[in-house]
């Protein structure tokens, strides 16, 4: 019986966390949208500016970055750190978007903008699996759970049996020499 106990415990906690994991996905990913969107804003006026300056957005922050002017300099650093940092959100966007749902919860764990997910998690609302997705999440997470659930319990019972053969032997040694 507990052994059915410890598995039905390990698959329902799996089943949770997986059947969840569908709704943090949306969240992140809406988060995500949502900062790319910001962010190609700023690029953008950033290379208008440039443009209307008659240079390239490269020449643009090579010229603000070697400005004596500290102001000036700090500029174009936080420029290039800009475009760096959209051109990260908008490939991690592009990735999760082009994935099927069921899996982009793998994907988010393969390359996570830590900082998003972060915030995502702060305030992360827990949903029923009512989508299709979420309900093979969550079925996968109860079956993961179940076979880890049986495996721990079956390492703790062979831990056990094995202690008692050894009090049986060892008994029986000096039962021998007696």
């Amino acid at each position: 019986m507990t052994a059915f106990l410890a598995r039905v415990f390990a698959a329902l906690f799996g089943g949770l966390l997986f059947s969840q994991s569908a709704e943090f996905t949306q969240q992140y990913l809406q988060r995500l949208g949502g900062a790319a969107d910001e962010m190609a804003v700023v690029v953008e006026r950033f290379e208008e500016s440039a443009r209307a300056a008659d240079l390239a957005p490269e020449a643009a922050i090579e010229r603000l970055k070697r400005n004596t002017d500290d102001v000036a300099a700090r500029q174009g650093t936080d420029a290039e750190a800009n475009r760096e940092r959209y051109a990260a959100l908008d490939r991690r966007y592009r990735a999760l978007v082009g994935t099927t749902p069921l899996f982009r919860p793998f994907e988010i764990a393969l390359d996570p903008d830590w900082s998003i997910a972060g915030r995502a998690a702060e305030d992360y609302r827990p949903a029923i699996p009512a989508t299709g997705d979420g309900i093979i999440l969550a079925l996968v997470g109860f079956l993961v759970g179940w076979g880890c659930g049986g495996g721990a319990h079956g390492t703790v019972a062979m831990a056990k049996r094995r202690r008692e053969r050894r009090a049986l032997r060892h008994e029986a040694k000096a039962d021998i020499i007696e």
